[in-house]
Protein backbone atom coordinates (compact mmCIF):
# COMPACT_ATOMS: atom_id res chain seq x y z
CA UNK A 1 0.00 0.00 0.00
CA UNK A 2 2.83 2.40 0.83
CA UNK A 3 4.34 1.85 -2.65
CA UNK A 4 0.97 2.29 -4.37
CA UNK A 5 1.65 -1.00 -6.15
CA UNK A 6 -0.26 -4.26 -6.30
CA UNK A 7 0.99 -7.14 -4.16
CA UNK A 8 1.88 -9.15 -7.30
CA UNK A 9 3.97 -6.28 -8.62
CA UNK A 10 5.89 -5.95 -5.35
CA UNK A 11 6.47 -9.71 -5.22
CA UNK A 12 7.90 -9.61 -8.76
CA UNK A 13 10.22 -6.76 -7.79
CA UNK A 14 11.35 -8.68 -4.71
CA UNK A 15 11.99 -11.80 -6.80
CA UNK A 16 14.01 -9.77 -9.30
CA UNK A 17 16.13 -8.33 -6.50
CA UNK A 18 17.36 -11.83 -5.64
CA UNK A 19 19.55 -11.69 -8.75
CA UNK A 20 22.00 -9.63 -6.64
CA UNK A 21 22.88 -12.78 -4.70
CA UNK A 22 22.37 -15.20 -7.57
CA UNK A 23 24.59 -13.48 -10.19
CA UNK A 24 26.87 -11.10 -8.27
CA UNK A 25 29.53 -10.62 -10.97
CA UNK A 26 27.02 -9.91 -13.72
CA UNK A 27 25.32 -7.46 -11.35
CA UNK A 28 28.67 -5.75 -10.89
CA UNK A 29 28.94 -5.45 -14.68
CA UNK A 30 25.50 -3.82 -14.63
CA UNK A 31 26.70 -1.30 -12.03
CA UNK A 32 29.70 -0.46 -14.21
CA UNK A 33 27.49 -0.03 -17.28
CA UNK A 34 29.08 -2.95 -19.15
CA UNK A 35 25.73 -4.72 -19.59
CA UNK A 36 22.17 -3.42 -19.35
CA UNK A 37 19.29 -4.60 -17.17
CA UNK A 38 17.63 -6.56 -19.97
CA UNK A 39 20.72 -8.69 -20.50
CA UNK A 40 21.05 -9.35 -16.78
CA UNK A 41 17.38 -10.36 -16.56
CA UNK A 42 17.80 -12.56 -19.63
CA UNK A 43 20.48 -14.63 -17.89
CA UNK A 44 18.58 -14.68 -14.60
CA UNK A 45 15.43 -15.99 -16.30
CA UNK A 46 17.45 -19.00 -17.43
CA UNK A 47 19.36 -19.81 -14.23
CA UNK A 48 16.57 -19.10 -11.74
CA UNK A 49 15.32 -22.69 -11.99
CA UNK A 50 18.71 -24.21 -11.18
CA UNK A 51 18.39 -25.42 -7.59
CA UNK A 52 22.12 -26.02 -7.15
CA UNK A 53 23.99 -22.72 -6.54
CA UNK A 54 27.17 -24.35 -7.86
CA UNK A 55 25.53 -24.82 -11.25
CA UNK A 56 24.42 -21.17 -11.29
CA UNK A 57 28.01 -20.15 -10.59
CA UNK A 58 29.19 -22.51 -13.33
CA UNK A 59 26.95 -20.76 -15.88
CA UNK A 60 27.99 -17.31 -14.66
CA UNK A 61 31.67 -18.32 -14.93
CA UNK A 62 31.16 -19.07 -18.63
CA UNK A 63 29.25 -15.85 -19.33
CA UNK A 64 30.91 -13.12 -17.29
CA UNK A 65 33.73 -12.40 -19.76
CA UNK A 66 31.59 -12.68 -22.89
CA UNK A 67 28.41 -10.89 -21.73
CA UNK A 68 29.55 -7.28 -22.40
CA UNK A 69 30.22 -8.12 -26.06
CA UNK A 70 26.95 -9.96 -26.76
CA UNK A 71 23.49 -8.73 -27.70
CA UNK A 72 20.55 -9.80 -25.56
CA UNK A 73 19.51 -12.51 -28.05
CA UNK A 74 23.06 -13.86 -28.36
CA UNK A 75 23.39 -13.89 -24.57
CA UNK A 76 20.04 -15.65 -24.22
CA UNK A 77 21.08 -18.41 -26.60
CA UNK A 78 24.43 -18.93 -24.92
CA UNK A 79 22.87 -18.96 -21.44
CA UNK A 80 20.20 -21.43 -22.57
CA UNK A 81 22.87 -23.77 -23.90
CA UNK A 82 24.95 -23.54 -20.72
CA UNK A 83 21.93 -24.21 -18.47
CA UNK A 84 20.99 -27.22 -20.60
CA UNK A 85 24.54 -28.56 -20.30
CA UNK A 86 24.74 -27.91 -16.56
CA UNK A 87 21.36 -29.51 -15.79
CA UNK A 88 20.22 -31.66 -18.75
CA UNK A 89 17.59 -33.61 -16.80
CA UNK A 90 16.05 -30.51 -15.23
CA UNK A 91 16.15 -28.67 -18.57
CA UNK A 92 14.23 -31.47 -20.27
CA UNK A 93 11.68 -31.61 -17.44
CA UNK A 94 11.09 -27.87 -17.76
CA UNK A 95 10.78 -28.23 -21.53
CA UNK A 96 8.03 -30.84 -21.13
CA UNK A 97 6.24 -28.72 -18.56
CA UNK A 98 6.52 -25.64 -20.78
CA UNK A 99 4.74 -27.52 -23.61
CA UNK A 100 1.67 -27.56 -21.38
CA UNK A 101 1.60 -23.75 -21.64
CA UNK A 102 1.11 -23.73 -25.43
CA UNK A 103 -1.77 -21.45 -26.33
CA UNK A 104 -3.19 -18.85 -28.72
CA UNK A 105 -3.85 -15.34 -27.43
CA UNK A 106 -5.94 -12.56 -28.96
CA UNK A 107 -5.18 -8.90 -28.17
CA UNK A 108 -7.12 -5.94 -29.64
CA UNK A 109 -5.02 -3.16 -31.20
CA UNK A 110 -5.94 0.38 -32.33
CA UNK A 111 -7.08 1.28 -35.85
CA UNK A 112 -9.11 -1.84 -36.49
CA UNK A 113 -6.22 -4.26 -35.96
CA UNK A 114 -5.61 -7.11 -33.54
CA UNK A 115 -2.71 -9.36 -32.58
CA UNK A 116 -2.89 -13.14 -32.62
CA UNK A 117 -0.03 -14.61 -30.59
CA UNK A 118 0.88 -18.31 -30.57
CA UNK A 119 3.07 -20.00 -27.96
CA UNK A 120 4.36 -23.28 -29.39
CA UNK A 121 7.27 -25.66 -29.05
CA UNK A 122 10.31 -24.12 -30.75
CA UNK A 123 10.46 -26.75 -33.52
CA UNK A 124 6.76 -26.41 -34.35
CA UNK A 125 6.97 -22.60 -34.35
CA UNK A 126 10.04 -22.65 -36.59
CA UNK A 127 8.36 -24.99 -39.08
CA UNK A 128 5.28 -22.74 -39.18
CA UNK A 129 7.41 -19.63 -39.73
CA UNK A 130 9.50 -21.23 -42.48
CA UNK A 131 6.40 -22.53 -44.23
CA UNK A 132 4.84 -19.05 -44.25
CA UNK A 133 8.14 -17.58 -45.48
CA UNK A 134 8.23 -20.10 -48.35
CA UNK A 135 4.63 -19.22 -49.23
CA UNK A 136 5.47 -15.50 -49.13
CA UNK A 137 8.42 -15.92 -51.50
CA UNK A 138 6.22 -17.85 -53.94
CA UNK A 139 3.79 -14.94 -54.26
CA UNK A 140 4.03 -12.52 -57.15
CA UNK A 141 6.15 -9.41 -56.68
CA UNK A 142 3.97 -6.44 -55.82
CA UNK A 143 3.87 -3.60 -53.34
CA UNK A 144 3.58 -5.85 -50.28
CA UNK A 145 6.48 -6.32 -47.88
CA UNK A 146 7.64 -9.81 -46.90
CA UNK A 147 5.97 -9.41 -43.50
CA UNK A 148 2.69 -8.49 -45.17
CA UNK A 149 2.96 -11.46 -47.50
CA UNK A 150 3.66 -13.76 -44.54
CA UNK A 151 0.52 -12.49 -42.82
CA UNK A 152 -1.51 -12.99 -46.01
CA UNK A 153 -0.02 -16.48 -46.44
CA UNK A 154 -1.10 -17.34 -42.89
CA UNK A 155 -4.67 -16.33 -43.69
CA UNK A 156 -4.57 -18.33 -46.93
CA UNK A 157 -3.38 -21.44 -45.13
CA UNK A 158 -5.73 -21.01 -42.20
CA UNK A 159 -8.68 -20.57 -44.55
CA UNK A 160 -7.65 -23.58 -46.57
CA UNK A 161 -6.20 -21.97 -49.68
CA UNK A 162 -2.47 -22.52 -49.01
CA UNK A 163 -0.02 -24.33 -51.25
CA UNK A 164 1.55 -27.45 -49.81
CA UNK A 165 5.33 -27.30 -49.89
CA UNK A 166 8.16 -29.03 -48.07
CA UNK A 167 10.13 -26.85 -45.67
CA UNK A 168 13.50 -27.92 -44.32
CA UNK A 169 14.27 -27.28 -40.67
CA UNK A 170 17.93 -27.73 -39.74
CA UNK A 171 18.93 -29.03 -36.32
CA UNK A 172 22.58 -29.71 -35.50
CA UNK A 173 23.58 -32.11 -32.73
CA UNK A 174 26.64 -34.10 -31.83
CA UNK A 175 26.95 -37.81 -32.61
CA UNK A 176 27.21 -38.46 -28.86
CA UNK A 177 23.88 -36.70 -28.28
CA UNK A 178 22.29 -38.51 -31.21
CA UNK A 179 23.36 -41.84 -29.69
CA UNK A 180 22.07 -40.83 -26.25
CA UNK A 181 25.54 -40.82 -24.67
CA UNK A 182 25.24 -37.15 -23.68
CA UNK A 183 22.38 -34.70 -23.19
CA UNK A 184 24.04 -31.67 -24.79
CA UNK A 185 21.42 -29.44 -26.47
CA UNK A 186 20.98 -29.35 -30.22
CA UNK A 187 20.97 -26.14 -32.27
CA UNK A 188 17.80 -25.17 -34.15
CA UNK A 189 18.61 -22.79 -37.01
CA UNK A 190 17.24 -19.31 -36.40
CA UNK A 191 16.24 -20.13 -32.80
CA UNK A 192 19.15 -21.45 -30.77
CA UNK A 193 19.63 -24.35 -28.31
CA UNK A 194 16.87 -26.96 -27.94
CA UNK A 195 16.65 -29.97 -25.62
CA UNK A 196 18.54 -33.10 -26.64
CA UNK A 197 15.35 -35.19 -26.78
CA UNK A 198 13.71 -32.69 -29.14
CA UNK A 199 16.78 -32.70 -31.39
CA UNK A 200 16.89 -36.50 -31.47
CA UNK A 201 13.16 -36.69 -32.20
CA UNK A 202 13.53 -34.36 -35.18
CA UNK A 203 16.61 -36.25 -36.41
CA UNK A 204 14.49 -39.38 -36.71
CA UNK A 205 12.17 -37.60 -39.17
CA UNK A 206 14.62 -36.36 -41.78
CA UNK A 207 17.85 -36.98 -43.71
CA UNK A 208 21.17 -36.75 -41.90
CA UNK A 209 24.34 -35.02 -42.99
CA UNK A 210 27.69 -35.44 -41.30
CA UNK A 211 29.58 -32.26 -40.40
CA UNK A 212 33.35 -32.26 -40.00
CA UNK A 213 34.63 -29.89 -37.29
CA UNK A 214 38.17 -28.75 -36.62
CA UNK A 215 40.00 -28.60 -33.29
CA UNK A 216 38.11 -25.38 -32.47
CA UNK A 217 34.72 -27.09 -33.00
CA UNK A 218 34.07 -25.07 -36.16
CA UNK A 219 32.31 -26.66 -39.13
CA UNK A 220 34.65 -27.15 -42.10
CA UNK A 221 32.88 -29.63 -44.39
CA UNK A 222 29.63 -31.54 -44.91
CA UNK A 223 28.95 -34.96 -46.36
CA UNK A 224 27.47 -35.14 -49.86
CA UNK A 225 23.81 -35.88 -50.52
CA UNK A 226 21.40 -35.80 -53.45
CA UNK A 227 21.49 -32.01 -53.81
CA UNK A 228 23.53 -30.24 -56.48
CA UNK A 229 26.96 -28.92 -55.39
CA UNK A 230 25.76 -25.33 -55.17
CA UNK A 231 22.94 -26.38 -52.88
CA UNK A 232 25.30 -28.37 -50.65
CA UNK A 233 27.56 -25.36 -50.46
CA UNK A 234 24.65 -23.15 -49.33
CA UNK A 235 23.71 -25.70 -46.71
CA UNK A 236 27.27 -25.85 -45.39
CA UNK A 237 27.42 -22.05 -45.10
CA UNK A 238 24.20 -22.02 -43.06
CA UNK A 239 25.41 -24.83 -40.80
CA UNK A 240 28.89 -23.34 -40.41
CA UNK A 241 27.48 -19.92 -39.45
CA UNK A 242 25.02 -21.39 -36.94
CA UNK A 243 21.98 -20.54 -39.06
CA UNK A 244 22.11 -16.82 -38.22
CA UNK A 245 23.37 -13.71 -40.01
CA UNK A 246 27.14 -13.14 -39.78
CA UNK A 247 26.83 -9.37 -39.22
CA UNK A 248 27.92 -8.21 -35.73
CA UNK A 249 25.11 -8.59 -33.21
CA UNK A 250 22.52 -9.84 -35.73
CA UNK A 251 20.53 -12.96 -34.85
CA UNK A 252 18.19 -12.99 -37.86
CA UNK A 253 18.11 -16.34 -39.71
CA UNK A 254 20.35 -16.51 -42.80
CA UNK A 255 18.42 -15.45 -45.88
CA UNK A 256 21.17 -14.86 -48.45
CA UNK A 257 24.69 -16.11 -49.18
CA UNK A 258 27.27 -13.59 -50.34
CA UNK A 259 30.87 -13.51 -51.58
CA UNK A 260 33.16 -11.64 -49.19
CA UNK A 261 35.33 -10.78 -52.19
CA UNK A 262 32.93 -9.88 -55.06
CA UNK A 263 32.54 -12.48 -57.79
CA UNK A 264 34.16 -13.22 -60.22
CA UNK A 265 37.35 -12.04 -58.48
CA UNK A 266 36.28 -13.96 -55.39
CA UNK A 267 35.80 -17.70 -55.76
CA UNK A 268 32.52 -19.43 -55.03
CA UNK A 269 33.68 -21.68 -52.21
CA UNK A 270 32.85 -21.93 -48.49
CA UNK A 271 36.16 -20.33 -47.48
CA UNK A 272 35.00 -16.90 -48.61
CA UNK A 273 31.20 -17.16 -48.55
CA UNK A 274 29.16 -15.89 -45.58
CA UNK A 275 25.49 -16.01 -44.70
CA UNK A 276 23.54 -12.81 -44.07
CA UNK A 277 20.02 -11.56 -43.54
CA UNK A 278 18.68 -9.50 -46.45
CA UNK A 279 19.20 -6.21 -44.57
CA UNK A 280 22.91 -6.73 -43.84
CA UNK A 281 23.54 -8.23 -47.27
CA UNK A 282 22.31 -4.97 -48.78
CA UNK A 283 24.33 -2.95 -46.26
CA UNK A 284 27.48 -4.81 -47.30
CA UNK A 285 26.89 -3.78 -50.90
CA UNK A 286 26.14 -0.19 -49.91
CA UNK A 287 28.66 1.61 -47.68
CA UNK A 288 29.74 -1.16 -45.29
CA UNK A 289 32.86 -3.23 -45.94
CA UNK A 290 33.61 -6.78 -44.82
CA UNK A 291 36.85 -8.74 -44.90
CA UNK A 292 37.48 -12.33 -43.90
CA UNK A 293 40.55 -13.81 -42.18
CA UNK A 294 41.80 -17.30 -42.93
CA UNK A 295 40.49 -18.55 -39.55
CA UNK A 296 36.96 -17.37 -40.42
CA UNK A 297 37.00 -14.13 -38.40
CA UNK A 298 34.82 -11.55 -40.16
CA UNK A 299 35.74 -7.85 -39.93
CA UNK A 300 33.09 -5.16 -40.46
CA UNK A 301 33.89 -1.49 -41.02
CA UNK A 302 30.95 0.91 -40.98
CA UNK A 303 30.66 4.49 -42.31
CA UNK A 304 30.99 5.99 -38.80
CA UNK A 305 34.57 4.69 -38.69
CA UNK A 306 33.96 1.89 -36.21
CA UNK A 307 35.24 -1.65 -36.57
CA UNK A 308 33.56 -4.86 -35.39
CA UNK A 309 34.40 -8.55 -35.64
CA UNK A 310 32.43 -11.78 -35.52
CA UNK A 311 33.94 -15.18 -34.84
CA UNK A 312 33.02 -18.46 -36.56
CA UNK A 313 30.18 -20.32 -34.86
CA UNK A 314 31.26 -23.04 -32.42
CA UNK A 315 29.14 -26.15 -31.90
Amino acid sequence: MALRESEQSVVRQKDRSEVLDRLPRLCEQLRRGEIDLRRLETVDERVVHLTDPAKVTQVEDELVDAAPGLTRTQLARRATKLVAEADPLGYDQRRQKAREERRVEFSPLPDGMAELRLRLAAIDARQCYDTLTADARALIKDGRTTDQKRADAFLDRFLGYGIDRKVQVHVTLSMETLMGLTEDPGLLDGYGPIAADSARELAMLGPWRGILTDEHERATAMTTHKYRPDTRCRELIKVRDGGTCSAPGCTTPIQEIDHTIPWPRGKTDPAQLKGYCAHHHHKKHANYTATLDEDGTLHWNIPQGRHYTTQPHQY
